[in-house]
């Protein structure tokens, strides 16, 4: 096992804050209506879909209304909105420019549609301090499915043993692991940065 040399994020809930509860509250619908727009957006299986990219977004925001017809201008006002539903985090750009200043290189593993990717990402200052990435829209195919952690490895000869993965969920990383990645689980900036140094990356 190689000293690491590479650090992969992911990025809603690591680098970014994906608040689309917080974002519903804070336009004060009621709890039937935030459950409503929720089942029909972000916790349906259609954005899976939508992230895959096997729908664009005109029909990602169709059959979101198919689904909760009595909520059909709350879900049009959330797409219009989608920029408000992602917020950055305070420390991400700095956070990334500290690791390629100790001369790591940094990528990208996401899970992100391609309407929301390219609008969101304009805003992103840590955009301008990657190395590169790979966003699952670009390849039709989502996180913790084998084929988009093997097309990182293979766009960036990136070994492995070498690099650490973060993401929020338990199921990506586990994805990540027969490749031979270290895993952390992101739950907090500061927990972060502690299991960073345990394995010897200087942060």
């Amino acid at each position: 096992m190689g000293e690491i040399n590479t650090i992969v994020f992911d990025i809603g809930n690591v680098l970014v804050d994906f608040r689309w509860e917080e974002y519903l509250r804070d336009c004060n619908y009621d709890e039937d209506v935030i459950g409503k727009v929720s089942n029909a957006t972000v916790m349906n299986k259609l954005w899976k879909k939508w992230d895959r990219g096997d729908i664009d977004e005109a029909e990602m925001i169709e059959q979101c209304c198919l689904l909760e017809p009595s909520v059909e201008l709350e879900i049009r006002k959330f797409f219009a909105d989608i920029l408000k539903v992602v917020r950055e985090y305070n420390y991400s750009a700095d956070f990334i420019q500290g690791l390629k200043k100790n001369n790591y290189k940094v990528y990208l593993l996401s899970n992100y549609a391609e309407t929301h990717f390219e609008l969101d990402k304009e805003y992103f200052k840590f955009i301008n301090y990657v190395d590169g990435g790979v966003i699952s829209y670009e390849i039709g195919c989502i996180k913790p499915e084998a084929k988009i952690y093997k097309t990182l490895i293979e766009k960036y000869n990136i070994n492995p043993s070498e690099a650490v993965f973060l993401d929020d969920l338990p199921e990506n990383l586990k994805g990540a692991k027969p490749f031979g990645f270290h895993t952390i689980q992101v739950k907090s900036y500061e927990q972060m940065l502690l299991d960073l140094r345990e394995l010897g990356v200087r942060v």
